[in-house]
């Protein structure tokens, strides 16, 4: 959100049926032995995170809420391959169902700038979620012994900001996040789906600030030119602020940008078109009593020169202060200046 701020002295199945005559004595039906032969997987399905609230600026790649998981266990019977090559045993698989996002090993969740990252961790903390759909993986080891197989599996769920700004919210309900299934390697067969992971009873909220002064205007006093001397001096203090409205669970920070010469990284604001005094220049002090420097019109987390105004809870305007500073020899003129202000919401 990029707004003025002018001073004036001023600112994103199968098997076959074999029928056989046999003479008299009837019909005979065989059906291949592993056709119907698959592994039993069981466990919680539905993952849910409750309302979480969502800065608009929070950096990209930052964890959203707590984490949460759930377990599955997979139960296999002994599968000894019949034919050469003699191959034994099943893979246990899962199969996304979600598309990546710009956040390496996280899917996106349908909610713009949101993504949500899987972790197998019984399976060496496996991110799960670097596939995409149209994909298949392993989500535990081969088993390849001719001996039954019984284990547990536990996965993690993380929500994850996958955009420079969230500004919409909504219901995260997604069917499918990932199947899991068996394949029987005897026979190269893979089951259905035998659990489905979903998530639902999840709200994201977008968090931002409307800005209630979109443009202040400030007139600092007339003072003597003889009153700036030495270089460096200030005079002139004049008290100004930005209104804010603010939803809580955010930290507001703000940048100010020199609108005359917007690559000026320092705390002297230049001197805007119409003015006529010469060895002066305005500067911004916030609460504290410090010089603003000045900085990009970003609302980019660590944007160069933002700093921190407090918690949007508990903000509802930024106070700051104008004033003369001298550098050079003060020639008499009228001084004007303009910056704006950029506000973010992290």
């Amino acid at each position: 959100m990029k707004k003025s701020l002018p001073f004036r002295a001023a600112r994103k199945c199968f098997g076959i049926l074999m029928l056989v005559a046999a003479g008299c004595a009837g019909l005979i039906a065989s059906v291949p032995a592993h056709a119907a032969l698959q592994c039993t997987i069981t466990g919680s399905a539905a993952i849910s995170f409750g309302t979480l609230t969502v800065p608009r600026d929070t950096p990209v790649g930052t964890a959203i809420g707590p984490v949460q998981s759930s377990t599955v266990s997979v139960n296999c019977p002994s599968n000894p391959g019949t034919v050469p090559p003699y191959n034994n045993g099943w893979y246990i698989q899962y199969y996304p169902q979600l598309t990546s996002s710009a956040v390496t090993g996280v899917w996106n969740t349908g909610i713009a700038g949101i993504g949500i990252k899987v972790v197998d961790v019984t399976y060496g903390n496996t991110t799960l979620s670097s596939l995409a759909v149209g994909k298949w993986g392993d989500f535990g080891a081969p088993i390849t012994t001719t001996a039954a197989f019984q284990g547990s599996f536990t996965f993690t769920y993380q929500l994850v900001k996958t955009a420079a700004q969230v500004t919409t919210g909504g219901a995260v309900n997604i069917p499918q996040v990932l199947t899991l299934v068996s394949h029987n390697i005897p026979v190269n067969i893979t089951s259905p789906a035998l659990v489905t992971i979903s998530v639902n009873n999840t709200s994201i909220v977008a968090t931002t600030c409307t800005v209630t002064t979109p443009s202040v205007s400030v007139t600092l006093p007339t003072v003597n030119a003889s009153a700036l001397s030495p270089v460096g001096t200030t005079v002139g203090n004049t008290n100004l602020s930005i209104g804010l409205s603010c939803q809580a669970g955010a930290n507001v920070y703000v940048t100010l940008t020199d609108a005359t010469t917007p690559g000026n990284t320092t705390s002297n604001l230049t001197l805007a078109s119409g003015s006529t005094a010469t060895g002066v220049a305005l500067r911004v002090l916030n609460s504290g009593g410090t010089a603003v420097s000045y900085g990009p019109d970003s609302a980019v987390a660590g944007n160069r020169n933002q700093w921190l105004v407090g918690a949007s809870s508990s903000t509802t305007r930024v106070p700051l202060t104008a004033q003369y500073i001298s550098t050079g020899t003060v020639g008499p003129g009228t001084v004007k200046g303009l910056a704006t202000f950029t506000m973010s919401y992290q």
